[in-house]
This record gives C-alpha cells, structure tokens and sequence, in this order.
C-alpha cells in the first residue's frame, strides 16, 4: 500500500472569459489520484471538510481509486488556492489557508493504522509548511522510515506561506534525513538553494539523506542525481494545455513505477532502475500537460500503452 499525505483544496483558475473555474487540486491529493490512475493502491491522508467542496474531494478521490480509510474529516471549511496562469500555461498560487481545512490534519488525528501494510511514503506541499499538518507529516516520515517504506518528498515550495524561512528549511532538513528519493523543481532548488550553482546544491541535499534527487525543468525534462551518476531524461513532448499538476502526475508515475516492479529502497542503488521509473515519470507527466487542469483521464493505462 502507498501512504499519500497532504493537502487536498480547491483550485480557482481564471477562465479566457473572466470568470473563475472550480477544480480540484492540491499536490499530495493530485499525487494520489494519479497514483490510483496507474493502477496503484493508495490511500490519502489529509483533512477534507464536510461541505459542499469537500464531498466534491472526496467524490473525485473514490471515481480516481483511492481509498479513504485515512482521511480525516476537517473542522473548518475547504482550503482555496487562486491560480494564475503565464502564458506558457504555468500557474502560480495565491492560497486561502487561514481557519481552513488544511490546518486540520493534526499529529493526534493521524489514525493509528497509517503504517499497517505501508510500502511507501509520499509527502510533500503545504502540509510540509503550515502546522499543525506540518509536524504530523514529519512525524509520519520518521515513523515510516522506521517501519521500511520507501519515502518520497517533493516539497512543491510555496513561498507565500512560508513565514519563517529558517523555521521551514531547518524542518526540511529533518525531513530529508528520513527521505530516500527528493523530487523537487528547479523552482523549489532556487528557492531552497538561492546562492549556489545546480549541481552543488543538488549534492548537499543528496548529502542531507535521499539515496536519489530528481530534478525537474518544464520542458528541458528531468536530471537523476544519484552519489555516482548524473543522468539526464528528456521531457514527453507534447501540445501543453496547462501544466498544474504535472509535478504531481511526474512523482505519481515515478512510484507507480517503481511499486509496479516491486522495488524497495535498496533498489534506488541502481541508476538503471531509477532513470527507468524517472522515464516513465516523464511520460505520466506529458499526459497531464496534455490534458486541462489537474485530475488524470479515465483510460490512462491505455493512453501510456
């Protein structure tokens, strides 16, 4: 079984005619839905309110496949995210986060059952940055560490939540000694990282814990950085329609990949292996820069044959 753990919110995405398109979002819950997409089992974890716009999250959760044993029902109302889309069809997010149901998933409120059967770990987004979610989640990286599944954390930064930077990275980096593959974009790296070269900020993340960083750029594709190799995977070339969500579809189809095969973390030793799955990553996200908006086609297993 692979754990997802996060957010799950509403995306506001201005349309050509001015008004504002309702969609669901949210990193860890795109990450899920695409993962039960390809044919994994998953489960999300995450706070999903009661009204109308969280039954619309849990209703896409079960039409995608994934199973709802862990989610926790939220307090508060359903998180918003205003998007803004540049031309290249990339978005940048304004949140609505305050009093809201992403600040309901609590370390006390995680079920005691998260890490029967777990095989892997995807965490990352908002619930790495505001508490309590933000604690729970590093508690659950150490915990699943501890009981032998394969930890993934993309960060997805968001800077206009972040009030302590040194608070963030120095939770980060507690986060990182657990994690055994960082997916992150060369916009989180800059932001991360902002004085240093790439590759020399790579390595002292690889240094930090993570057997392998996979680093994504648009449409310059995908770098695998491991101790011993550096391997570059081009990106799907495809007609973009937007690009949210294509991180997420990119680390879902990575630990498809790689739960599909039957690997653990001791495989991420193998730079064969990991540029494979990081192949099929690419791939995965292709398809949704080819698609509007963030929640993965039905037939997807028949679009990637």
């Amino acid at each position: 079984m692979i754990v997802v753990a996060g957010e799950a919110l509403i995306d506001l995405i201005p349309t050509p005619g001015g008004d504002l398109a309702v969609s669901v979002g949210g990193g860890p819950f795109n990450t899920a839905r695409w993962l039960a997409r390809l044919g994994a089992p998953v489960s999300f974890l995450g706070a999903v309110a009661s009204d109308l716009l969280g039954e619309r999250i849990r209703r896409s959760l079960v039409d995608c496949g994934v199973a709802l044993n862990l989610v926790i029902d939220a307090s508060h109302p359903t998180t918003l995210a205003l998007a803004q889309l540049d031309a290249a069809g990339a978005a940048r997010y304004s949140f609505y986060a305050d009093a809201t149901s992403v600040r309901d998933l609590a370390p006390e409120l995680v079920p005691d059952t998260v890490l029967d059967g777990i095989d892997a770990l995807h965490v990352g987004g908002v619930g790495m940055t505001l508490e309590p979610s933000a604690t729970a989640v590093e508690e659950l990286v150490a915990g699943a560490h501890a009981a032998g599944a394969l930890v993934m954390l993309d960060p997805n930064v968001r800077p206009s939540l972040i009030a302590e930077r040194g608070e963030y990275l120095a939770r980060l980096t507690r986060v990182l000694a657990h994690t055994d593959a960082l997916k992150l974009s060369v916009d989180d790296l800059r932001w991360i990282e902002p004085e240093e070269p790439a590759q020399t900020a790579v390595r002292a993340l690889l240094n930090a814990g993570p057997r392998v960083v996979l680093l994504t750029d648009g449409p310059s594709g995908a770098t695998v950085f491991s101790q011993d190799a550096v391997t570059a995977v081009p990106a799907s070339q495809v007609d973009v329609v937007d690009t949210i969500g294509a991180g997420d579809a990119f680390g879902a189809g990575f630990l498809a990949h790689w739960h599909e095969a039957g690997l653990r973390r001791a495989e991420l030793a193998s730079t064969e292996l990991v540029v494979a799955a990081t192949r099929f990553a690419a791939t995965v996200s292709g398809v949704a820069c080819a698609h509007q908006g963030a929640t993965p086609p039905s037939g997807l297993r028949e679009l990637l044959d």
